[in-house]
């Protein structure tokens, strides 16, 4: 894991930046940094020493003859297999290097150097003889690539920050992924909080050429005609998924897992188990809370002969949120990025590599919300006829809440607040998209009407997200319905929510996570399983409660589905509440000029009177007040060492 930076400029000023940029990604890769340049050109790198700890490792790393230059933040998990034919075809090798095999895949393949390729990545590479630059994403996001491109220009970076240093760079708001971010409480590429700033999606490459830039998918998930008997799946599963931690554990410097306790971290500490006979090191985040996760997750790592590192969040430990805000670059509406945060600070006494076991709720359909939308898909035809949905949102409103708390995946009770917002979603049942968005947005369209300002509305010119996701649905109507809402999640929640907080907490401190999940192996399979292999009867995730059969005894098996989410008890309720309060105030919010007060207003007061929902989204308003308040008020470069 690295930082990466790049500028391609007729102008000295912007090229003189090449080394500021870089090393503002220090905390990315503290073992090395390494500069080349070639004219209009320079390309930056801040290693992370994971593989090939030595100094030929060290990047940018050349060809044969020096004339195409890469750099890289991630890892290439095949790499061995893929050195290996490349030496068969006549290539020479400088290093052990995972990265370096994208060099000779390029001279091999050109353009189609990524097929096959099995890994985490953003790398850019320049061909000084095409005097051309390459740069590509992972399948799914994992690692980030901002850039601007400006009059034939382009600057890029692991991170927004870098690209700051450049005036001409303005900090202009772009109002739409203020939009977005209140409905996801993240903001999706290739929008970025600022206009002038993208990001580049997921499976993507872009090319510079003589002042253009291109773009074009290199992947997309495919399609499986085979069907796979009851007993089949389960082995075929167990072989890839086996097969994507081995290749995760390649590593010379120490490895280790976060154990949050539930199935599929459990599932990744199995199969470590039965590939790895040494002692490996694991830490589980632990709160103040009732339903705390660490007993379980503790007989997990016992069980597996784990050192086993407890990791507790404070109510003092809200004073760090200006200083995550800092790493996260853009607005980030989940108190998630707390514990993480905290997670990988405590891991990198022991660790700079951990396993996680994000994605698995994604491709497996685990989440509440899916659920949700395979019941409305059942119902589908009833829910087409005029004015039914109308009739179910006041059913629903007759419906005790302690009731409808027995299909409520959360620990917390479901409010008042919560309970209208399924209200409103059933109103609007008919059609995929808005029932989607209804369920799955942090504030949704009716509740922006009350929240923005008439100022910040008439700036808004994209298409509502509702129908983006009906777009999204019927595009990939070749899956089965539960894979299709898999691969919606796969588009708009886990690159830019889930991977996003992996990749900025854990590299704030120099850590690599990897998630055997989302092998793109793994993913594939998933999608294409049919919809018994996901949900049996009251099961979620079967194949995969099935494989945790097969690797413990049953008293460790099954704890129930649990949401993780960063629980406001007592104990941390008092000290939430004076750092929303001291961000949100009405003198703030009239001057950022964006929503209206007395809205946020009511919002403390449903807050107060016990509400999920409302805490989500004053967390939300609160978490964009702190980006504003870093990066725009105030020196933001400052936040970068108060960890």
């Amino acid at each position: 894991m690295c930082g990466i930076a790049g500028i391609i400029s007729s102008v000295q000023s912007d090229l003189d930046l090449l080394e500021a940029m870089t090393d503002s990604l220090s905390h990315r890769g503290p073992d090395n940094r390494g500069f080349f340049r070639d004219g209009t050109v320079g390309i930056g790198h801040r290693r992370l020493s994971i593989i090939d700890l030595s100094e030929a490792a060290n990047q940018p790393i050349q060809n044969e003859d020096s004339s195409i230059q890469l750099i890289c933040n991630g890892e290439i998990y095949n790499y061995k297999e893929k050195t290996a034919e490349l030496e068969a075809k006549g290539h020479t090798f400088r290093s052990k290097s995972d990265n370096e095999v994208l060099i000779h895949l390029y001279e091999e393949y050109g353009d189609d150097l990524l097929n096959g390729i099995n890994g985490m990545f953003a790398f850019a590479l320049w061909d000084g003889r095409k005097r051309r630059m390459l740069a590509a994403v992972d399948r799914f996001g994992k690692k980030p690539l901002y850039y601007v491109f400006h009059n034939g220009s382009l600057i890029f970076a692991s991170e927004m920050k870098a690209l700051l240093f450049f005036k001409w760079v303005k900090k202009e708001i772009d109002p739409n992924a203020i939009d977005r971010y209140l409905s996801l409480r993240h903001i999706p590429a290739p929008m970025t909080v600022f206009k002038m700033v993208r990001k580049l999606e997921q499976s993507m490459m872009m090319v510079w050429q003589n002042g253009n830039l291109k773009f074009k998918h290199y992947w997309r998930p495919e399609q499986n005609e085979y069907v796979y008997s009851n007993g089949e799946y389960v082995d075929a599963y167990e072989e890839i998924f086996l097969d994507a931690v081995k290749l995760r554990l390649q590593s010379d410097v120490p490895l280790g897992i976060y154990l949050s306790g539930g199935i599929d971290s459990s599932a990744i500490a199995g199969c470590m188990r039965s590939q790895d006979a040494g002692k490996r090191i694991s830490y589980t985040v632990s709160f103040d809370y009732k339903y705390d996760e660490h007993p379980h997750a503790e007989r997990i790592a016992r069980y597996n002969n784990y050192d086993y590192n407890p990791v507790t969040v404070e109510r003092d430990d809200f004073d760090l949120l200006p200083s995550i805000t800092y790493h996260l670059d853009e607005p980030f509406g989940d108190l998630l990025c707390l514990p993480a945060f905290l997670l990988a600070r405590k891991a990198k006494e022991k660790l700079t590599v951990v396993l996680t076991g994000d994605g698995a709720d994604e491709i497996l359909n685990g989440y509440f919300h899916q659920k949700l939308m395979m019941v409305r898909n059942k119902y589908n035809s009833i829910l087409n006829m005029p004015g039914i949905g109308i009739v179910l949102s006041r059913f629903l409103n007759a419906i005790p809440s302690s009731l409808l708390n027995r299909f409520f995946d959360y620990p917390d009770s479901l409010g008042s607040r919560e309970k209208l917002k399924l209200m409103q979603a059933l109103e609007n049942s008919s059609e995929f998209g808005a029932f989607y968005d209804g369920i799955t947005s942090c504030f949704t369209g009716q509740d922006k009407v009350g929240l923005y300002s008439l100022s910040f509305k008439s700036n808004m010119s994209r298409e509502p997200l509702a129908e983006e996701y009906q777009k999204q649905f019927e595009a990939c109507n070749k899956f089965t319905f539960n894979s299709r809402l898999s691969l919606i999640d796969l588009k708009y929640w886990i690159p830019f929510s889930v991977l996003f907080r992996l990749d900025k907490m854990n590299m704030a401190h120099a850590v690599e996570t990897r998630s055997p999940f989302l092998d793109y192996r793994v993913v594939q399979f998933a999608l294409n399983l049919p919809d018994e292999a996901k949900i049996n009867r009251k099961r979620n995730k079967e194949v995969l409660r099935r494989l945790i059969e097969r690797q413990y005894p049953p008293q460790l098996r099954e704890k129930g589905k649990q949401a993780f989410y960063m629980p406001l008890t007592s104990y941390y309720n008092d000290k939430y509440w004076l750092w929303i309060t001291t961000l949100l105030t009405q003198e703030s919010v009239s001057q950022r000029g964006l929503f209206n007060w007395s809205y946020i207003e009511s919002l403390f007061m449903v807050f107060k009177n016990g509400s999920m929902l409302a805490s989500r989204q004053l967390t939300a308003l609160a978490m964009l007040e702190q980006w504003f308040k870093v990066f725009i008020d105030g020196d933001y470069y400052k936040w970068k060492t108060a960890v």
